[in-house]
């Protein structure tokens, strides 16, 4: 099914959930989609920040126009040969960028695969409680297949992360994981997920709630005030895309 296309669909033909295994793989291209390569996304962002509103690509364009209509037009051989090195100069440079902005994100999706997301079964499992681990807790949002009779989709997901309790701090949850495929976004079911999570964590008592983002999301961010969470911290990292360096932004919610 194309990403960026999908039926209308009534609020409440979207059910959140538990995740069951049998959930994995969809829930891997939500994953990467919400991630590195959907609209929105920060590596998307990343991406059109770069290609669009940054000034050294600008001058890559107009370089790479010079070289174009010198190459085309030039009469003289020598002439038409430095047409084509400005052509490829700025189409090097263009690359590298792409592939830079493409090859962190990446870095960061491995990342979370390394952590929770290659086996969301085991790191979110259940029994964790019953063995007197933390409470943790992963949901995804399904909705009726538009491909199979009976079937179902899961359009987004979210999870519930805890840190230990100390004498000084009482226990702390995290919201982790939350993504919604493009095609399913402005519908309400970030919403829902969001406080599916937030009517957990008052369930077992988890008194604060904290999540990180970062400025190469701000559709998220939005989300997130509209909800009542509150800034708490920025960290910086060295990563920078189209002139705007990223920013790692915490947020937290009272409960």
């Amino acid at each position: 099914m194309d990403l960026e296309q999908s039926p209308l669909l009534p609020k409440d033909s979207v059910l959140v959930r538990q995740f069951n295994p049998s959930d994995a793989s969809q829930v891997q291209k939500v994953y990467f989609t919400g991630l590195v390569n959907g609209v929105n996304s920060a590596g998307y962002f990343a991406i059109t920040r770069a290609f669009m509103y940054w000034t050294p690509m600008y001058m890559a364009y107009l370089l790479l126009l010079c070289g174009g209509g010198t190459y085309a037009l030039a009469p003289i051989r020598d002439v038409r040969t430095l047409g084509l090195v400005a052509v490829i100069l700025p189409c090097v440079f263009m690359l590298s960028v792409y592939y830079r902005i493409r090859t962190t994100f990446l870095g960061y999706y491995r990342s979370g695969l390394r952590r929770d997301m290659s086996d969301i079964e085991r790191y979110y499992r259940l029994e964790h409680e019953k063995d007197g681990h933390l409470p943790r807790r992963f949901w995804v949002a399904e909705v009726p297949s538009a491909t199979s009779e009976g079937g179902y989709e899961v359009v987004g997901c979210v999870a519930l992360d805890c840190s230990p309790k100390t004498d000084h701090e009482p226990m702390i949850g995290e919201l982790k994981r939350l993504f919604v495929l493009p095609a399913y976004r402005k519908r309400g079911i970030g919403t829902k997920l969001m406080r599916t999570l937030i009517s957990y964590a008052k369930e077992k008592q988890i008194s604060l709630l904290r999540l990180e983002t970062t400025n190469f999301q701000p559709v998220a961010r939005e989300l997130y005030g509209k909800i009542g969470w509150t800034y708490n911290s920025t960290t910086y990292s060295d990563f920078e895309a189209g002139g705007m360096k990223m920013n790692f932004v915490e947020y937290r919610l009272s409960l």
